[in-house]
Formats: structure tokens, sequence, C-alpha cells
């Protein structure tokens, strides 16, 4: 018995039966999802930073956090970030214990005091001399960046329209398999996908890239914006 390929994604044959133009007249149809996406440069990168301090009392940690996170500041303003793109979360404490195997108690040693500074660079270019920094001043912690595009709208306009285009290929490759062509679009629906962050690329591992200075090891890729739709199209006698 012979039996059909699959066609790349999941695909369906049907009738309809409910409601519209072919279904009234109980046109055949072929459906098929498509996949289309489209990639960019990012030019923001958002980043994270922790500035943590154990002390035996929360004064002493809130003031040592307190001069981390103004250094912080002081740094994404020297680069060039305006104050609505510096963000700092509020004050976190909590008691630091320590067990104590003889015992078998949690002995304390006194507080865990941290806070988060949020950034959101948009010269792509000055990535790595401010993360470089950043982790100069004495940061205890330290995200990946999160890489965007200010192109998103028009990405996903340009993804759209290809996974259209791959749902319509894919409909008139079943369509010619059945001995039939494909007639008129009779309904499409979408369903997008965030944008997919590329990783970070760090310091090369090669010989000759050892002298790189850290800030000049920081690489963004490219950002990608995935769309998806479904496509439902009349199924005509060749």
């Amino acid at each position: 018995m012979l039996r059909a390929p699959v066609i790349g994604c999941f695909c369906i044959l049907a009738f309809l039966l409910g409601s519209g133009s072919a279904a009234a007249t109980g046109q055949a149809t072929v459906t098929a999802a498509g996949t289309g996406w489209a990639e960019t440069e990012p030019d923001i990168a958002r980043l994270r930073f922790g500035v943590t301090a154990r002390t035996p009392t929360v004064a002493e940690g809130r003031d040592e956090v307190a001069r981390g996170v103004a250094r912080l500041i002081a740094l994404a303003r020297d680069t060039g970030l305006a104050d609505e793109h510096i963000a700092t979360a509020v004050l976190s404490v909590r008691p630091d214990r320590e067990y104590d195997p003889e015992t078998r108690t949690q002995r304390d040693k006194g507080y865990v005091v941290s806070r988060e500074v949020r950034l959101k660079l948009t010269d792509i270019g000055r990535l790595g001399e401010l993360i470089e920094a950043a982790l100069g001043l004495g940061v205890t912690e330290a995200s990946p960046p999160v890489f965007e595009s200010s192109r998103r709208d028009a990405l996903a306009a340009e993804a759209l329209a290809a996974a259209a285009r791959d749902a319509r290929m894919r409909a008139a490759a079943m369509a010619e398999a059945l001995d039939g062509r494909l007639g008129p679009p009779v309904s499409l629906r979408s369903g997008g996908a965030p944008p997919q962050p590329r990783p970070m690329m760090m310091r090369s591992a090669s010989a000759e890239a050892d002298d790189i200075p850290g800030e000049q090891t920081y690489q963004a890729g490219l950002v990608r914006v995935t769309e998806s739709v479904v496509a439902t199209f009349e199924l005509r006698a060749p």
C-alpha cells in the first residue's frame, strides 16, 4: 500500500462542512501550517547586575550595597545611558545562617543584603566595555544580556509573510500529490513566537586571541523573530 510522504510540518487535509463559502458548497479544502522568520543584528541589550553583601548587621549591609549600586549607576551614566534606562530594585534582606554539624543547629552569622540594577543599553558597540567595567566594580551577580531589536514589529511582518508563503508552498505540494491544484485561500490565522536571542560569544580559545582585551570578546549575534500561520485553501480538480 502506497503512503503519501510527510511534508515538513503538521498538515491536514479536510472537508469544511460548517460555515464559509467553501463549506457551504461542500468544496474540498487543504490546510497547511507554515513557519517563517526574520533575523537582524540587535540594537538593544538588557543587562542585570546584582550587588550583595554579607554583614553582621542590616545597616552595614545596606550601606555597603548602596555604595556598590551608586558606582554602577555612575558607570551607566558615564557609558551614555539615560536615567530612564537605569532601574534599581528595592533592598532584599535575609538571615545569613550556617549549619553546625556538631550541634545540628543553624548558627546566625548576620544578614545577606542585596539589590539589583537593570540597564537598557542602546549602543551595542559599548556592550563589552560596560560589562567588563561593571565586573571591575565588584558586582556579585551578572546575568547574560538579553538582546532585542527596535525593529520588532517590522521583523514580525516579514516573518508572517514568509510563514504565509511557506504554508501555501506546503499546501500546493499536497494538492499536487493528490492530482489536484490549489485554489484561493479560504481562511488564514496566525500565531507568533517571541524573539529568540542568540547566546553572547565569549573569549576565543585560539592562541592568537589570547591578548585581545576582554571588552572586545563580546558579540551579540542575531535576534530572530519567528511567526507561524495556518492556512486553508480550496482543493480543485486539475
